[in-house]
């Protein structure tokens, strides 16, 4: 096992780094010692505080990671999630490599992942890698909806969690409503009354944010995120705000169709009534007043999945799942990469590669062939 004075040594190393000047260098040694225990002392497994043995070789890592973003992203002490995402890509595309300039291995792709993961659990940040990294080549954390399968989660977004009208229900199932909906609604089941059933059935949240996720690939990120200052109404269009978007520091524009804007227009009509939005700049919470996040996404959307009757059958569908669908289906249209770079705002046609598959109905219809 590593003594703590070997851990010490990437530390004091790191915290030498020239561009720093020399409060940064105290911070940023200061943080490097803080993860460096937590690694040590609970870095494995939080719950039950077991720790690493090969601190060393991860607060390396992890100063590499660092370093690469100070080169190439900004010189700062914080290290966010968006400088996660971009250090992913950078993995992937190889513009993240060994200081001797040769790519890193898929190995240890996945071993600077892995502590980055580290690093954001002891932040509490969250935070998980879009792409994953394994011993062969690297893969996509997720696998394209067929355009059958988007149009059923849009239309199951329009039943979702719809009840029977209470005049059409005996009262012992009236009563089994009332629990239902005063946990949907977060109320005491005493205090539900008539009004809240329609307000179940009318609810535009799930939908707005299945229909533009469908249309604009949302990263979670972003969705947890999405101020309602950012809608246009008149035009129909989201302005996502300069350095406001992960992996992307520019300003950019999200036009929705007709159908998206219609349903995020009656969304923000009911959230402006809504006491859990009050002070809140945030288009779309969890009902526990949260912003959404991966893990709840993922959660929504297999909910969904399962109301709609969809079946994985070995693919990955998940949140990202928007992102490669528009990915496969534009460039399936205008074979041409630059075009998908565009429609998912990537800066290289070589990350927006990374979102293109074969399309799924093409699989059914050679399985269904043979």
């Amino acid at each position: 096992m590593s003594s703590r004075g070997d851990d010490e040594q990437p530390i004091k190393s790191a915290a030498q780094y020239e561009p720093l000047n020399s409060r940064q260098r105290e911070i940023y040694s200061s943080i490097l010692a803080e993860f460096a225990e937590y690694l040590r002392e609970k870095g494995k497994n939080p719950k039950k505080k077991r720790g690493y043995s090969d601190v060393n070789e991860r607060i390396s890592r992890f100063h590499r990671v660092v370093k690469w973003a100070w080169n190439n992203e900004e010189l700062t002490t914080e290290f966010t999630a968006d400088h996660g995402d971009a250090a992913i890509e950078g993995l992937a595309d190889d513009s993240l490599c060994q200081l001797k300039g040769e790519p890193y291995s898929e190995g240890s792709k996945r071993k600077i992942s892995n502590v980055l993961e580290n690093w954001f659990e002891f932040r509490d940040v969250e935070w998980s890698p879009e792409i994953n990294f394994t011993d062969n080549r690297a893969k996509n954390n997720a696998d394209p909806y067929r355009k059958d399968e988007l149009r059923q989660l849009w239309e199951t977004s329009l039943r979702y969690k719809e009840i029977p009208k209470y005049n059409n229900l005996s009262p012992e199932d009236r009563d089994r409503w009332k629990a239902h909906i005063a946990q949907e609604l977060g109320k005491p089941k005493e205090d539900v009354r008539p009004a809240d059933w329609d307000a179940i059935n009318n609810d535009w949240k799930v939908p707005s944010l299945i229909r533009t996720a469908r249309e604009a690939g949302w990263r979670p990120d972003i969705v947890g995120r999405m101020a309602v200052e950012w809608y246009d109404p008149d035009a129909q269009t989201i302005y996502i705000p300069e350095g406001k978007a992960p992996k992307n520091d520019s300003s950019w524009d999200q036009e929705l169709s007709a159908e998206g804007a219609l349903a995020l227009d009656k969304w923000l009509e009911q959230r402006a009534n809504q006491e859990l939005y009050d002070g809140r700049k945030e288009i779309w919470l969890t009902r526990e007043g949260n912003p959404y996040s991966s893990g709840t996404l993922n959660d929504l959307l297999d909910n969904l999945m399962d109301d709609a009757g969809i079946n994985q059958r070995g693919r990955k569908l998940v949140w990202y799942s928007f992102r490669h669908s528009i990915g496969t289906y534009v460039y399936h249209e205008y074979h041409d990469l630059r075009v998908v770079a565009e429609a998912l705002r990537q800066n290289s046609t070589a990350s927006a590669d990374r979102y293109v598959h074969p399309l799924p109905e093409l699989k059914q219809e050679v399985a269904d062939l043979m």
